[in-house]
């Protein structure tokens, strides 16, 4: 691991406990529009959202179509009728307000921060939200930059987003650059499309595997190891 110099770190379920933090604020957005939260309502969704995502990482549909419609079509199902821009944003506030982090993910920032690795983000989501969240979790110190599918204009597995971050930072030689991440589908994918090694943090999937990591673990703990820190 030590050939490396730049980490590429996603956040959700990789640093940021991110199914912790949804489930607290689908709780209270179910709750404020008078839907019971139990495994149905709570599968629906998920497999509304996840529908609506694949298309995103598949270039298929714009951020704020999946942002706009994911809960008008949830409560939909519920017979319930909602501005889906005005769920969202409501949803998202309740978001920004968790810091749930996954374990041992700070501990690991500070050492490879002291080890004197440049330490980048790279995530899909929200800009707003993902700051929020990484200030919440007191990790915002421990990044030198932070690139939101948002802001940057492309999503994780597409190229261009990797492709940006390399000519922000200047980075020529992609052997010295490592993703890390729990996605297959854009962190693994997204890696192997623009040709960096990568870390899968495999949280516990069952499933056939197509993008395959160049290194795997189960959790966080197991990456001090692998760098030896």
């Amino acid at each position: 691991m030590n050939k490396y110099s730049y980490l590429i770190f996603d956040l959700d379920n990789t640093l940021l406990n991110f199914s912790q933090s949804e489930l607290s604020a689908l709780k209270g957005i179910f709750t404020k529009y008078g839907v019971i939260f139990n495994e149905d309502t709570f599968e629906s969704y998920k497999k509304i959202n996840k529908e609506l995502w694949d298309k995103l990482e598949a270039g298929t549909i714009k951020k704020e179509t999946l942002l706009n419609r994911r809960f008008e079509a949830f409560f939909a199902t519920q017979g319930v009728q909602v501005d889906g821009a005005v769920a969202d944003d409501e949803y998202r506030g309740l978001l920004e307000e968790r810091n749930d982090l996954m374990p041992g993910g700070l501990e690991l920032l500070k050492k490879l921060k002291e080890a004197g690795y440049t330490i980048l983000a790279g995530t899909n989501g929200v800009g707003r939200t993902q700051r929020k969240r990484l200030e919440n979790a007191d990790m915002t110190s421990f990044f030198d930059a932070l690139y939101i599918s948002e802001e940057v204009g492309f999503e994780k597995p597409d190229m261009r987003f990797f492709e940006t971050i390399f000519a922000t930072e200047g980075i020529k030689d992609m052997s010295k650059v490592l993703m890390i991440g729990d996605s297959l589908t854009s962190d693994i994918r997204g890696a192997n499309r623009i040709g960096i090694d990568s870390v899968w943090l495999n949280n516990d999937y069952h499933g056939v595997i197509n993008d395959n990591p160049t290194y795997e673990c189960t959790n966080l703990n197991e990456l001090n190891k692998m760098f030896n820190i």
